[in-house]
């Protein structure tokens, strides 16, 4: 009990020297000079260091746990006179959840410089490789996630599922998947082995009485089979891969994502999206191109919108859309014949 008493009495001052260090700091921020605020500073903070040092001095020695008192009483009243004992007391101690200190410049160290965004002025674009295809209508195209980091691209017009690879080189390698007839509009890696194909809107071949599923062939690349199928409710269009799941755009409907592990489909409201929608993602935010309305949208993923871009005197009919690692977004105009480099706030061009 007395060492009990003895720790309230220092919490006591310790509380008492705080409150006195924050009204004197109240005092110098209404009424000190800038040389009395320098002066009374370094005094406030040798009387924080050494309150500091005796709280730690009280959590190391263990004063501030909390003990637990438990009280058993022995139930055989009865035999109270030839009971050897009338109970036990179990004392237990154990770390209070208050008395962790973290140093404010200690947090102050962890914390990472911010990005700089890179003003948009600053970019140059030069020609870097042009790769000639074999497509008559090419719609889609990801980088492999292999050591080689070919590109592979679909062509729209073609009457089955059919992959062309390219490397770095200039060499073409057709990866024609056997199968009932079937459209190829977009095409995403998501990981060594496995791409992600939307059909696209297959009309012309529905119209001639051909049989065509609507929705995602999972495709295994060095099996050069499809191995699953993923049905939606839409023509999807554009599709891309922020880690986890599939993110995909379905035409008059809400972008679809679509677990890696199971599958499963999931919608992001108020991101309703039209005939030959792109998408691209950066951090927490989804990026994709609404053809129709010459727009560029961008939301997070609960869907709240963050922004959207429209120009229709630099931007026609946008398509395709990605985003670098700074958060500057490209953007394809298919009717304006350009890429339009936006800032992440997408606020210039």
């Amino acid at each position: 009990m007395v060492a009990f008493n003895k720790n309230i009495s220092s919490l006591k001052d310790q509380e008492h020297k705080i409150k006195h260090c924050s009204t004197e700091l109240e005092n110098i921020t209404k009424f000190a000079s800038d040389l009395q605020t320098f002066l009374g500073m370094r005094e406030i903070q040798s009387k924080v260091t050494d309150n500091e040092c005796r709280l730690k001095s009280m959590i190391a020695n263990k004063s501030l746990e909390n003990v637990d008192i438990q009280l058993i009483i022995n139930d055989k009243v009865q035999g109270l006179l030839a009971s050897e004992k009338f109970g036990s007391i179990t004392i237990k101690q154990s770390p209070s959840p208050c008395t962790n200190i973290h140093s404010k410049k200690i947090r102050q160290a962890q914390i990472s410089a911010p990005n700089i965004m890179q003003p948009i002025s600053n970019f140059s674009v030069n020609l870097k490789q042009k790769f000639d295809t074999p497509f008559e209508w090419p719609t889609g195209c990801s980088m492999t996630r292999t050591g080689t980091r070919d590109y592979l691209f679909t062509d729209y017009d073609a009457t089955d599922l059919k992959l062309v690879s390219l490397n770095a080189e200039g060499g073409t390698v057709d990866i024609s998947i056997p199968s009932t007839l079937r459209k190829a509009f977009d095409v995403e890696c998501f990981n060594e082995n496995k791409v992600a194909v939307t059909t696209g809107n297959p009309v012309e071949m529905i119209k001639v009485g051909y049989e065509v599923d609507v929705g995602i062939y999972i495709v295994d690349l060095t099996k050069r089979q499809a191995t699953h199928f993923i049905d939606l409710p839409g023509y999807p269009y554009g599709i891309t891969f922020n880690g986890t799941s599939l993110i995909c755009c379905v035409q008059y409907k809400d972008i679809h994502v679509i677990s890696c592990k199971d599958y499963s489909i999931t919608t992001i409201p108020n991101t309703v999206t039209t005939e030959s929608s792109y998408v691209s993602t950066h951090d927490d935010k989804i990026f994709y191109t609404y053809p129709e309305e010459n727009k560029v949208s961008c939301c997070f993923f609960d869907g709240t919108p963050a922004l959207a871009f429209q120009d229709e005197t630099n931007l026609e009919y946008p398509r395709g859309i990605t985003v670098d690692k700074q958060g500057n977004v490209f953007v394809v105009g298919l009717g304006s014949c350009n890429v339009l480099v936006l800032s992440s706030d997408g606020k210039h061009c």
